[in-house]
């Protein structure tokens, strides 16, 4: 086998047996190529500019690893919401849709098994996994307060949260530096029903 793909294949190990366009032509190999590959049945088109060898074994986790991918593994696009908080294995959530924040300037178009959130991320905020980024529990909790989530849900979730050390106690506080950054993020008018549904959540933890 030619080295070059010796190679890709080395990365596409440590992505879930994915690699993107851009990391083949990275190691000298060339669109014509790729696509005789592809034609031949020896690899596979998830999503665009996307593509897996066929001979790797499908693993839990490769449509997210996909999703990165898709997202160039940009640093400031990690998977959230409730596809975050099935990660962490807190709650009952059994997500539809996987759950995607990326940046506002994000141009890719959604999708049909994700939902795209738009806003900023800062870089302590994110848990990594590979090449997997995930929201970590506070941001998630956060988000998902200020989403609407029903409200027994986030208690469950905080709770839990709580007691396997995921977050610290008072994370959450109105007085807390997370919060106080991520009210940054959204409109003032929706400050304060953010706080009361913290408010009602952490109450009695």
């Amino acid at each position: 086998m030619d080295s070059r793909w010796r190679q890709l294949q080395e990365l596409a190990t440590r992505q879930h047996g994915h690699f993107t366009t851009s990391q083949a032509e990275a190691v000298g190999l060339t669109r014509p190529a790729i696509h005789y590959q592809f034609r031949a049945g020896r690899l596979e088109r998830p999503e665009r500019g996307v593509y897996r060898f066929t001979a790797y074994p499908t693993t839990e986790q490769e449509r997210e690893a996909v999703l990165m991918l898709w997202g160039r593994l940009d640093p400031a696009v990690a998977l959230s919401h409730e596809t975050a908080l099935r990660h962490f294995d807190l709650g009952d959530a059994f997500p539809e849709k996987l759950h995607l924040t990326v940046p506002p300037s994000f141009r890719m178009r959604p999708l049909p098994d994700v939902t795209l959130h738009r806003a900023e991320l800062a870089p302590n905020e994110a848990h990594m996994e590979g090449i997997l980024r995930f929201t970590d529990p506070t941001r998630t909790l956060l988000d998902l307060a200020q989403g609407g989530y029903p409200l027994e849900q986030l208690q469950l979730a905080y709770e839990q949260a709580l007691s396997r050390g995921l977050i610290r106690r008072r994370a959450l506080a109105p007085d807390s530096e997370r919060l106080a950054a991520y009210l940054e993020l959204i409109p003032r008018t929706r400050h304060p029903e953010l706080k009361r549904r913290l408010a009602w959540t952490t109450e009695g933890a």
